[in-house]
């Protein structure tokens, strides 16, 4: 079977190659019913341009670049990139994952950025960039939106959650359970370019003195890595047990992220810590194992946050002036079984 080409739809259309192309590229020119004639004799034939071809006559790529931090498997990369990928797909645009998992990656990536034009447009997700990076970025005549980013600087557009907001939610509804506080950041070795942990404990810190807690009333667990110790229940032991040394122990724990949360819950169970009649626990992200284990969480949706950037990213390619650049989205507390009050 031979391959269709654009010169046997330009016969069975009966029209000129060029208008064939000018009609298939959706440029204008071209009479609404022989463009819908094209159309139709295209589909019946299942003709369609390579993407090499459309690129080299219409200037795109048609290839959008995500950059991602340490892995495209993580629960807010994997289910971002799929809101993303979602909506550039039925716009025809490949999506590009670059996973960055090294200071060297990143800087390679910037390296060969403004000489390079093989996107688009660039989605980040929650990089904080230095300033140089910024205003490389800055620089380009390419879209750049960012996903939870810290700083619009460098950037025309994005899309994030508040996380002082939320930490401040969940500051105030510990307190509202009278419960001494105890904050936690990601222990296990995280990516170095991700940027949530240190505004979340930034935020929890700010909410716990509006809300009136001395010095005292609140620890926080310093982290420990795989640096530290030889397995991750090492990790969580540890973790328990600069709790259980603390010349005041908590009995609410805020941990900023459910991966963390989860095994801190299991080993506080272990050691012979009741949750949550001894101690309360909260959560944030509400990825799917928060449920299972019935765990009281603060719930954002990476996977619309992906949808949402990549609509800004289609508006900006389309030339269009958004009137919201910036988008903040509302995060939720979900109240499950690891929270009650102090008796």
């Amino acid at each position: 079977m031979t391959r269709t080409t654009i010169a046997d739809v330009a016969k069975a259309a009966g029209v000129s190659v060029s208008t064939v192309s000018r009609a298939l590229r959706g440029l204008d020119r071209v009479n609404p019913e022989t463009r819908e004639r094209v159309e139709k004799e295209a589909n019946r034939l299942h003709f369609s341009f390579s993407k090499s071809a459309s690129s080299l006559a219409s200037g795109k790529t048609m290839r959008i670049a995500v950059l991602l931090p340490s892995e495209i498997s993580s629960w807010f990369n994997s289910h971002a990139f799929e809101g993303i990928y979602e909506v550039m797909s039925k716009a025809d645009y490949d999506v590009v994952p670059y996973i960055v998992w090294t200071q060297e990656d990143l800087d390679r990536f910037f390296q060969n950025l403004p000489g390079n034009r093989n996107v688009d447009a660039i989605i980040e997700a929650s990089f904080d960039f230095d300033e140089a990076k910024k205003r490389v970025l800055g620089e380009l005549t390419i879209p750049v939106v960012g996903m939870n980013a810290p700083s619009t600087h460098g950037l025309d557009a994005g899309v994030a959650i508040d996380d002082a907001a939320a930490m401040s939610a969940i500051v105030r509804f510990l307190k509202s359970l009278g419960h001494t506080l105890a904050y936690i950041g990601q222990p296990v070795n995280a990516s170095p370019f991700i940027c949530s942990d240190i505004v979340r404990e930034k935020g929890f810190l700010d909410a716990a003195k509006e809300c009136g807690y001395g010095d005292d009333d609140i620890i926080i667990v310093p982290s420990l890595t795989h640096m530290d110790v030889q397995n991750e229940q090492d990790i969580y032991s540890g973790i328990v047990a600069q709790l259980l040394s603390a010349p005041k122990q908590p009995t609410g724990i805020c941990v900023s992220v459910d991966a963390a949360a989860v095994p801190l819950l299991k080993e506080l169970r272990r050691m012979g810590w009741r949750v949550p009649q001894d101690v309360s626990v909260v959560g944030f992200d509400d990825d799917p194992s928060a449920s299972i284990v019935d765990m009281t969480t603060m719930h954002q949706n990476p996977t619309e946050i992906g949808r949402i950037a990549a609509r800004k990213t289609l508006a900006l390619l389309a030339g269009e002036t958004l009137e919201e650049p910036f988008s903040v989205i509302s995060t939720s507390l979900v109240l499950r079984s690891t929270t009650e009050r102090v008796h």
